[in-house]
């Protein structure tokens, strides 16, 4: 069974964290860095050399598969030494991660597009080492096994050098295993990085393990870690004793024991008078857990050289999103796509355009739009300030020029004072004229002021499982689990944009149909993210969008095809294009069907459909 995940499409943000890059930590305080800290880059340095080993082993047993014993042998040394590379995922990810996505990164060619439309990078790691040896003949597959894993021999070489030549402080330690717990809850037990072989859990089971190993070194520093104890014993037992991922049960494991685990290794961190590093990122430094309330800075996904938005901004953007005078004949406004009503969309499977022919692609909400890299469903421009500016000048949408409008603007008196209200100089003059920039700065503040994360399901995740019924707590397990919907929409954004860093965007290729079918389908000819890169991977790509309100944001799919969310499970369950009929050379949604039962077809709806919070969104 070929198992395959989304191509990936790096768009540049300004998040990116110091230490994140594949280079040396050289600043004056690593220098300084202690004795603590040195242990636990020793023993990752050992575990290190430990992975090298098992993938030594590997190599071996992938060269004679002959009998099932020698497969199911090369299956558990895959297995040990993957379970190796997860109880030092923490320092790969954090002081190499270009690297660590070639050792265990998505089994799909990696389009480089600031290259040219012809540079496709061949994936690499253990994930396609997987694909072939957990394959239904690993035999058939034996010549490629043999180069994938001398390639892995060769890539690990230079990342135990590059663990090996780190100088590490105590914030930096810490910094990684709080990003490593985000990465077990949104990418590890979904299945993220074992989508063919199934071992999540016990995947899980050994970043955690690598978390108690990193953190050994501090335990001498202080008293109270009863809490942390308690909380890893707990959540590795939990892991251990779930023997389907299927059957586990994610929520419980994420509120009664993930959750407090992540919070009482902060306490520990704050207990031992260990700070944090000072960079922005998506997710916030000081916030704890992934599903905390004030978890995101929505400034984090803006230009990097965008402040906090000032109130008075935010209601000049408002104004703007429902002034037709931004349109070229003053006939249409933001607000005439996207209907505060609606959660801004406009129910149509296709808006009509400038020209009164349906426009190709349906409106998507921009309830939280502000908490992703990349805008449009092709990721053709990087920030709202350009999104802007896109749809402002499109000669099938608004059609106009934002220096004509500004032009227009400058004669109203009230708005004028609006302007002079949201922007003020930092001398404190106040600037009277109405500019291109500030039409699109204004804009990109209101739409990132839509921006809520307090539906029923979040709440769950903070810990008041009171909040869903019994059917929307078995979707959750099926949106996590038997349905893989998490692999693509993240948790707990439930968008493309990949935790725990969020600075790049997933596209897929689905294989959507022109009308929703369940045989006979037939490609929709809009080839996404191929009109902007040419790339071959990206042929009928999209990204991944948000499944926030998506109840109230019918029709589906970026052509409007799917009516009801009930036929856009369906769509999934038959393995996407490939299971109605639609034969694609680079569909990233696995084929396979998901054989989920009526049940929990209905049981997923009934999660998504929990997903609703337009909260403070609707205000004119």
């Amino acid at each position: 069974m070929r198992r395959v995940l989304a191509v990936v499409v790096a768009v540049g943000v300004s998040v990116a964290g110091g230490a994140c890059a594949d280079t040396v930590v050289k600043d004056a305080e690593a220098q300084r860095s202690d004795e603590r800290a040195g242990r636990a880059l020793a023993s990752w340095r050992v575990e290190m050399d430990s992975l090298v080993a098992r993938v030594a082993r590997l190599d071996s047993a992938v060269s004679t598969l002959d009998t099932g014993d020698e497969v199911q042998r090369a299956r558990e040394l895959f297995t040990s030494a993957r379970s190796s590379f997860k109880h030092v995922e923490l320092a790969l990810e954090y002081y190499a991660p270009s690297t660590s996505r070639e050792l265990n990164g998505p089994a799909l060619p990696h389009a480089e597009e600031h290259e040219g439309p012809n540079i496709v990078t061949a994936p690499t790691g253990f994930q396609v080492v997987e694909e072939a040896l957990f394959s239904a003949d690993p035999r058939a597959e034996r010549e490629a096994l043999q180069t994938e894993v001398r390639t892995l021999r060769q890539i690990l070489t230079r990342a135990r050098t590059m663990i090996g030549v780190q100088v590490v402080t105590d914030d930096r330690v810490w910094d990684a295993v709080k990003l490593e717990m985000a990465r077990v809850v949104s990418l590890g037990i979904t299945g993220f990085d074992s989508p063919v072989a199934g071992l999540s859990l016990p995947e899980a089971d050994a970043a955690l393990e690598g978390i108690a190993r990193a953190i050994a070194p501090y335990r001498a520093e202080t008293t109270g870690w009863t809490a942390v104890d308690s909380a890893l014993i707990g959540a590795q037992r939990a892991l251990r004793i779930n023997a389907s991922r299927d059957a586990f049960d994610h929520l419980d494991f994420l509120v009664r024991h993930a959750n407090p685990l992540t919070r009482a290794l902060n306490a520990q961190r704050v207990a031992l008078g260990i700070g944090q590093p000072d960079e922005r990122r998506a997710f916030r430094m000081q916030a704890v857990t992934l599903f905390d309330a004030d978890a995101f800075d929505v400034l984090a996904f803006a230009p990097i050289d965008t402040r906090q938005e000032p109130a008075a901004r935010v209601a000049l953007g408002r104004a703007l999103f429902h002034d037709t005078r931004l349109s070229g004949n003053n006939s249409r406004a933001c607000s005439s796509c996207h209907i505060p009503g609606r959660a801004f969309t406009d129910g149509l499977k296709a808006s009509p355009g400038r020209s009164g022919q349906p426009l190709p692609r349906n409106t998507p909400t921009v309830i939280n739009i502000g908490l992703q890299v990349g805008s449009f469903s092709d990721l053709r421009t990087t920030y709202l300030e350009d999104q802007v500016t896109e749809v402002v000048q499109n000669v099938d949408e608004m059609h106009a020029r934002l220096s004509d409008v500004s032009t227009s603007l400058t004669g109203d008196r009230a708005l004028a004072a609006q302007f002079r209200a949201a922007f003020v100089s930092r001398a404190g003059a106040l600037d009277t004229v109405v500019t291109p920039t500030r039409i699109r700065a204004a804009l990109a503040a209101y739409m990132r002021s839509l921006t809520s994360l307090n539906s029923p399901v979040d709440r769950a995740l903070r810990g008041d499982t009171t909040a869903l019924n019994a059917d929307e707590r078995a979707g959750f397990n099926v949106f996590v689990g038997k349905g893989k919907c998490a692999t693509c929409h993240f948790l707990p954004l439930t968008n493309g944009t990949v935790p725990p860093m969020f600075q790049k965007s997933e596209l897929e290729v689905l294989g959507v149909p022109v009308r929703a079918v369940t045989n006979g389908g037939r490609i929709d000819p809009d080839v996404g993210r191929y009109r902007i890169s040419i790339s071959a991977p990206n042929k009928y790509a999209f990204r991944t969008p948000t499944l926030r309100n998506v109840a109230l944001t019918a029709p589906y799919m970026h052509n409007g095809a799917y009516p009801t969310l009930e036929s856009v499970v369906d769509f999934y369950n038959r393995g996407g294009g490939a299971g109605i009929g639609i034969e694609l050379d680079n569909q990233t949604l696995p084929p396979d069907a998901l054989k989920l039962s009526a049940g929990e077809q209905r049981a997923l709806v009934s999660f998504l459909k929990a997903l609703t919070d337009t909260t403070g969104t609707q205000r004119r």
